[in-house]
């Protein structure tokens, strides 16, 4: 094991525990464990001169570990299957919508900046949530390690300026504003929506699911089918 790599290691897993115990007690948005860790682990890297690649060597088993996790998605989905069909329409138009928008902005973004293929792949799997997203990378020549990143920087987002857009559009349905989060702004959308109210939330986390769980059965057929006749 290379010395560095080990504490890596060490480091990502005590910075996390320590700074999700923060975040409970002060519950400022700065002191998340998903922008503190990743910010002061990256100060470290660049102090101490370490590579990206040392960093990677024993902790990519922690992101290897976001496939597994897909399965534990199921359970929103059945303890809230009544909700589920109570605004079934609802639901279909907002994922169908957020998934056209996420992709094709993302490939007309890519298009502007003159993104390799692999970069432009990996831009259009930011749509659904980082563990969806990194299999449909896959799926459609992306890269994986890629498409988490720019999950991650689109669900920050969404989560800073989510309250700020949605005040503007002046919304004031929980469903519509939840369906938004989650299809927006994943896995911090739904930790945001769920702070605001907890329909909210729950709609956001189903729509995150229900969307991720599509993307991945349809959406490389419906991008191939897209190339193909563009």
């Amino acid at each position: 094991m290379n010395l560095w790599a080990g504490l890596c290691l060490i480091w990502t897993l005590v910075a996390y525990v320590v700074t999700k115990r923060v975040y409970q007690r002060y519950p400022k948005l700065w002191f998340s464990p998903a922008i503190l860790v990743p910010v002061l682990t990256i100060i470290l890297m660049m102090i101490f001169g370490v590579s990206y690649q040392t960093y990677q060597q024993d902790t990519q088993w922690i992101v290897n570990l976001l496939g597994p996790a897909t399965v534990v998605f199921a359970v929103p989905i059945y303890r809230y299957r009544h909700m589920i069909r109570q605004h079934l329409g609802v639901l279909s138009l907002a994922i169908v919508v957020g998934m056209g928008v996420g992709i094709v902005s993302a490939y007309q973004l890519a298009q502007i900046f003159k993104f390799s293929p692999e970069v432009t792949n990996s831009l259009m799997a930011r749509s659904i949530s980082t563990p969806f997203a990194m299999i449909f990378a896959e799926n459609i020549h992306g890269s994986a390690a890629l498409a988490s990143l720019f999950t991650l920087i689109t669900g920050l987002f969404g989560m800073v300026c989510g309250d700020f857009i949605l005040a503007m559009t002046k919304v004031r349905s929980n469903i519509a504003n939840g369906a938004a989060f989650g299809n927006a702004a994943h896995g911090f959308g739904t930790v945001r929506a769920q702070q605001r109210d907890s329909e909210e939330g729950v709609i956001a986390s189903l729509t995150m699911v229900i969307a991720g769980i599509l993307m991945v059965l349809v959406g490389p057929v419906a991008i191939h089918l897209w190339f193909k006749f563009l």
